[in-house]
């Protein structure tokens, strides 16, 4: 008889334990799973104590496993403790699941299946769809585009489909609800714990692909995701982490024949981006941008350092920046007014 895999979930909580219940509650559609041993481990990344008591009393009596962690180590950090308990305990694969996801009937066994019939295949996601609108798709297959230095997201599944067939060394997934292969990962390494959070999937997805292994999207299994505040709205680690690991990602996995005058065009990027913000009148957050990217530069990484000043030589780099993009900027201002 062969040998059930045995599959590790996991999930972070950090101060939203109301919303990591209810994903716990979805995955009762999964187990049990009769092809494969599922273990779930929930990792509390230093939580407020009155959100750790909720999660704690509402995960007591039941067979998840629950890791409270002193502080918080990112999304990178958090998964990273979870990863290295598949390798140490023997685990064939690990799922990562946002705690703000919905897991939908059958998705798991849809994904297995997957890694099953494909060996090479590293890392599976079924489609993330809208908690709103599930017939509207937040994600599926994306694309680099390494000359553009842009990501490429498709919001069909017909065109999603057609690319995962005709470029499947070039596809990476959002990492809202990741299987991944532990052999994959333990070829790959971990992710990327610089990051904390954000581009942590880009990073991964591209790491796989140069390592011979291909990323799928499951079509038929979906979760859904809670939406998120527009970009403009969200808090200010956001812009920070962006702008950090968006340099940081394109500089460590840009193939060799794109990279001249990297550096330069990361930072002219940078700077461009974070003029875009304030000319919004988003001053905060475009600061918060410009700490990110000083921080590229020097090279400091990990959790977010806020509530500092910018570097004198950042700003005036962004305001010569602004000077000779102030038509763009303009038009750009305009733009945002009349949508908002």
């Amino acid at each position: 008889m062969m040998k059930k895999p045995r599959v590790l979930i996991s999930i972070l909580n950090w101060n939203k334990a109301d919303e990591t219940l209810i994903c716990l509650s979805s995955l009762k559609t999964e187990k049990p799973i009769e092809s494969a041993e599922v273990q779930v481990v929930v990792i509390d990344n230093g939580s407020e104590p009155a959100d750790f008591a909720i999660l704690e009393s509402g995960i007591k009596g039941s067979d998840v496993t629950l890791v409270h962690m002193p502080e918080n180590l990112g999304f990178t950090g958090g998964h990273n403790f979870a990863i290295q308990k598949a390798f140490d305990d023997g685990y064939d694969f690990i799922w990562l699941l946002n705690n703000d996801a919905m897991v939908l009937p059958g998705t798991l066994e849809k994904l297995l299946e997957t890694m099953r019939s494909e060996l090479r295949c590293g890392a599976a996601s079924p489609v993330i769809r809208h908690s709103h609108d599930e017939a509207s798709i937040e994600g599926c297959v994306n694309l680099h585009d390494w000359k553009l230095r842009t990501t490429v997201w498709m919001r069909s599944i017909p065109e999603c489909k057609a690319k995962q067939i005709a470029a499947p060394e070039s596809v990476w997934l959002i990492g809202t609800a990741i299987l991944f292969r532990t052999a994959a990962l333990q070829d790959t390494g971990m992710l990327d714990d610089r990051m904390f959070a954000y581009y942590d999937d880009n990073d991964i997805g591209a790491r796989l692909s140069a390592a011979g292994w291909h990323s799928r999207c499951v079509f038929d299994a979906s979760v859904t995701h809670a939406a998120k505040e527009e970009g403009g709205l969200r808090p200010l680690y956001y812009h920070y982490l962006m702008q950090r690991n968006q340099m940081l990602f394109w500089h460590k996995n840009t193939p060799l024949g794109y990279r001249r005058f990297l550096w330069l065009k990361l930072i002219d990027t940078a700077l461009h981006n974070a003029n875009r913000l304030h000319a919004r009148g988003l001053y905060a957050q475009g600061d918060a941008a410009l700490l990110g990217a000083w921080d590229f530069i020097v090279g400091k990484f990990g959790a977010p350092k806020l509530g500092r000043s910018v570097p004198f030589p950042m700003r005036l780099a962004c305001k010569v920046s602004a000077l000779r993009n102030r038509k763009i900027l303009k038009n750009s201002s305009i733009s945002a007014s009349r949508t908002s």
